[in-house]
């Protein structure tokens, strides 16, 4: 019964979604106030945080491509990376469309005036190169006046197979692309060298510090230790109370400080890892931006992480002694790292998965897409053992 009244609204949505798109298609005109002779580029990345450090590197080689170059790029993206972004990619980003994901999913309201926004511009070319496409991002090219409307090819994992049929059609192209569990950054690169029709030579996602940035908090003096205890879903969330089992042998046996971090979610988190590790620790729990995170990590010594955007950020900053732990999720998409982009990023995975880590195409196959896996199934010492045999000092 359950299944049929969840079919049912998924369906109501769906009716009530199309009625708004064809209002919008109804009232749909070119932006006169641009001038004509611009060449404009949309393109459309609306996943999380991680996704796009491992994606944001492409945008450079787009703007400077030959065939592109001349074109203004407007990024519709997701705003949880916002500050992020607008920091780092100005250069190449000419104008930005944030959307609010979640808020656009659910709120048709909401919906009905962004989409109104984007489809009141006439683009050249639309590009979505989501490899795990969503209805919703297919539901803006869709909308979009466009002479060219490109997009991956794609799988099932975020959308249905009815779905895709049809949203297939709203592109004129589609790239195609492996049908194989691929590292996430390697999968974004296949897209734009298929789009670009080039070897695309940068072989990991990468970082320059931003100029002229004064953070507002106090990092130690001496080497220091990260810990990032937060995570979107909380199965990717480690006991808190683990970390401070963590935290207290690396005080004790590295001399390092410790900064503990994560997003104003996890402040009420952070008694329970005071009364484990019981000593002093600079506390930035829900004190920092993204582009803050960049700086304090940019000078840790050592990076313990729930698998989140954090180890991303840590291997585009060309980090050591970066510790991930992780119940298996996406295993293969975004964990581990392949050695050649990082030969000092440490996994710690299950012990379902540890148990039989070199086969590493039947974990993708298995986890490539989701794990039920218990993370707190990991045990502390587990954590402290890698880090004992793999720390570089």
């Amino acid at each position: 019964m359950k299944k049929i009244i969840s079919k049912l609204k998924s369906l109501t949505k769906y009716i009530l979604y199309n009625i708004f798109d064809f209002l919008i298609t109804l009232q749909r005109k070119e932006n006169i106030k641009t001038k004509q002779n611009i060449k404009r580029i949309l393109l459309i990345r609306l996943d999380a945080i991680g996704d796009y450090i491992l994606f944001r590197n492409f945008i450079e080689i787009l703007k400077k491509d030959f065939n592109y170059c001349e074109y203004e790029i407007t990024l519709i993206g997701n705003k949880i990376w916002k500050d992020l972004a607008e920091k780092l990619d100005n250069d190449y980003i000419s104008k930005y469309i944030w959307i609010d994901v979640k808020k656009f999913s659910r709120n048709p309201i909401y919906r009905y005036k962004i989409l109104k926004e984007i489809s009141s511009t006439h683009y050249d070319v639309v590009i979505n190169p989501t490899y795990s496409r969503t209805y919703d991002m297919d539901n803006i090219v869709k909308l979009v006046k466009a002479n060219k409307k490109i997009g991956s090819i794609g799988d099932l994992s975020n959308i249905s197979r009815w779905r895709k049929k049809i949203t297939d059609n709203y592109y004129t192209k589609l790239i195609p692309a492996k049908k194989v569990i691929m590292f996430e950054f390697y999968r974004n690169k296949e897209f734009f060298e298929q789009l670009l029709r080039k070897k695309i030579d940068i072989v990991k996602p990468y970082i320059k510090l931003p100029m002229n940035y004064n953070p507002t908090f106090e990092l130690p003096k001496s080497d220091y230790a990260v810990l990032f205890i937060g995570s979107s879903a909380s199965f990717r969330k480690w006991d808190i109370k683990n970390f401070g089992e963590v935290a207290k042998w690396i005080k004790n046996n590295l001399s390092y400080e410790i900064v503990l971090c994560s997003g104003k979610e996890d402040i009420d988190s952070v008694k329970s890892f005071e009364h484990i590790y019981r000593s002093s620790y600079f506390n930035l729990v829900g004190k920092t931006n993204l582009v803050d995170l960049i700086f304090v990590i940019k000078n840790s010594k050592i990076i313990i992480s729930n698998e989140t955007f954090l180890p991303h950020m840590a291997v585009a900053l060309d980090l050591k002694n970066i510790f991930v732990i992780s119940n298996g999720n996406h295993f293969g998409r975004f964990i581990p790292y392949p050695f050649e982009i990082n030969n000092s990023y440490f996994p710690i995975c299950h012990p379902e998965i540890e148990k039989d880590l070199k086969n590493y195409e039947k974990l993708s196959n298995a986890y490539g897409y989701g794990s039920k896996l218990d993370i707190n199934e990991i045990d502390s010492q587990k954590v402290i053992e890698k880090i004992r045999c793999n720390i570089e000092v």
